[in-house]
C-alpha cells in the first residue's frame, strides 16, 4: 500500500470513528432526555396505554361512537377508526384504524410515526404537535394497548382533497368569520 493510500485509509478510519462516536453520543443524550421525561405508571404497559388513550382523547376520534356513548364502547370496537370525516381547508380526513396500523408496524416505527407526524404525511385534525410530547415509554404503552386489542378490519372512507365535499357524515372544522362584512 502506498503512503498516500495509507494516509487516506487512516484519515477515513478516524472519520468513521468520529461519526460513530457522535452517533453514540446523540443516542446516549436522547436516552437521558427520555429518562427525564414524565411517563404514566400502571400495573402493566397495556394498562398505562389504555389509560393514556382515554385521557389523551385518542378514542374520541379513533373509536366510532366513543363520545356519543360516553366511552361505553366494548373493547372489540375500540380504535377501529371512524366513518365520520373531518372537513377543513386540508380536505376531509377520516380517523385511521389504529388496530390495523399497529399490526403493520413495529413499536419503534410507531414511536417514529408519532414523533414525525407520520413522516410529514400526518393530516389535520390529528394534534401531531401534542402527540410529539409523549415520552417514548408512553408511546410504547399506547402501541402495546392498541396491539392487545388485536386486528379488526374496518372499512373507512378515503380522505378527500381540499374543496371536495364529503358524501358521508362529517364535522365541519372550517373557520366562519361572523364579523366579516360588518
Amino acid at each position: 500500500m502506498t503512503r498516500s493510500r495509507l494516509a487516506l485509509f487512516a484519515v477515513s478510519s478516524v472519520a468513521l470513528v468520529l461519526v460513530a462516536a457522535s452517533t453514540a453520543s446523540r443516542a446516549t443524550a436522547r436516552a437521558r432526555v427520555q429518562e427525564a421525561q414524565p411517563f404514566v405508571t400502571a400495573a402493566t404497559p397495556v394498562a398505562a396505554g389504555e389509560y393514556l388513550t382515554v385521557v389523551a382523547g385518542c378514542h374520541d376520534c379513533h373509536t366510532e361512537g366513543w363520545v356519543a356513548k360516553k366511552g361505553n364502547v366494548p373493547n372489540e370496537d375500540r380504535m377501529t377508526g371512524s366513518t365520520v370525516g373531518f372537513y377543513g381547508p386540508w380536505g376531509t380526513t377520516y380517523s385511521k384504524n389504529l388496530r390495523q396500523i399497529v399490526q403493520r408496524h413495529t413499536e419503534d416505527e410507531w414511536v417514529d410515526i408519532m414523533r414525525t407526524a407520520d413522516h410529514g404525511e400526518g393530516k389535520m385534525p390529528m394534534p401531531w404537535h401534542d402527540a410529539q410530547k409523549f415520552s417514548d415509554k408512553d408511546l410504547r404503552s399506547m402501541f402495546q394497548y392498541t396491539k392487545s386489542l388485536g386486528p379488526k378490519p374496518y372499512r373507512l372512507p378515503r380522505n378527500l382533497a381540499p374543496g371536495v365535499k364529503p358524501t358521508s357524515s362529517y364535522i365541519d372544522l372550517t373557520v366562519h368569520d361572523s364579523t366579516a362584512g360588518k
